[in-house]
C-alpha cells in the first residue's frame, strides 16, 4: 500500500510539474501594406434653373433689381498637407445687357452633410465678368454633401448700374439672354 501511495504521489508530482511548463511555441508573420490617398478635387452645382427678369411696377420708377438663391455649389477635395484650394467664378459665354450688372455671392457651406476644412466665402458680391474672380478661399480636405440643398448657396443679383447715368443703355429684349457662368476650383499654390 505504501508503494501505491508513493506511486500516486510520484504521478501527481510529475503532472503538476509539467502543468507549469509551456509546451507551445509562438510564431509571428507579417507583410507590408501600402496605403495612399490621392490628391483630388471635384466641383458641381445642383443645376437649379436661374431665371432673372427685370420689370417695373410703379410709374416713374426704374426697373427693380432681381435676385435668385436656388443654386448650390458642391465640392469634394483632398489636398496635400499644408495646402489649400480656391473657387473662382467667371462668365464663359454670353454678355450681360448694357446698363446692367450681374453679381454673385456665396453663403458659407451648409453643415448638415458636410465636413472638413470648407474654407471661407468672399462676403462681398462679385460683379461677374469674363475674368476669374475669387468666390471661396482656403479650401482644404472637405466635402459639402450631395443633397439638392447641400453646399454653398449662391445668390445671383441682376440690377441696373450707375443710375441714372447709364439707365438709357438698358433695352428690353425680345428673347431671353443666356449667360454661362463657370466655377473653377484651383490650387493657388500649384497643388
Amino acid at each position: 500500500m505504501r508503494q501505491n501511495n508513493i506511486l500516486g504521489y510520484l504521478i501527481f508530482w510529475i503532472f503538476s510539474s509539467f502543468s507549469s511548463v509551456t509546451l507551445a511555441q509562438s510564431f509571428t508573420a507579417g507583410d507590408i501594406i501600402t496605403l495612399q490617398v490621392n490628391d483630388y478635387t471635384l466641383i458641381e452645382t445642383n443645376h437649379a434653373p436661374v431665371v432673372l427678369t427685370m420689370s417695373g411696377s410703379v410709374a416713374g420708377a426704374p426697373v427693380s433689381s432681381v435676385s435668385n438663391s436656388d443654386m448650390f455649389l458642391k465640392l469634394s477635395s483632398l489636398v496635400p498637407g499644408g495646402t489649400a484650394r480656391e473657387v473662382t467664378a467667371r462668365i464663359s459665354s454670353g454678355s450681360i445687357p448694357q446698363g446692367t450688372n450681374l453679381s454673385v455671392v456665396a453663403a458659407p457651406c451648409t453643415l448638415t452633410n458636410s465636413g472638413g476644412n470648407l474654407g471661407n466665402v468672399v462676403t462681398t458680391p462679385i460683379n461677374l465678368s469674363s475674368t476669374d474672380q475669387n468666390l471661396i478661399l482656403g479650401i482644404g480636405s472637405c466635402y459639402t454633401g450631395t443633397g439638392y440643398n447641400d453646399g454653398y448657396k449662391l445668390t445671383y443679383k441682376w440690377s441696373p448700374t450707375n443710375l441714372p447715368a447709364s439707365y438709357g443703355l438698358i433695352q428690353s429684349t425680345t428673347s431671353p439672354v443666356n449667360i454661362t457662368i463657370v466655377y473653377t476650383i484651383t490650387a493657388h499654390n500649384g497643388n
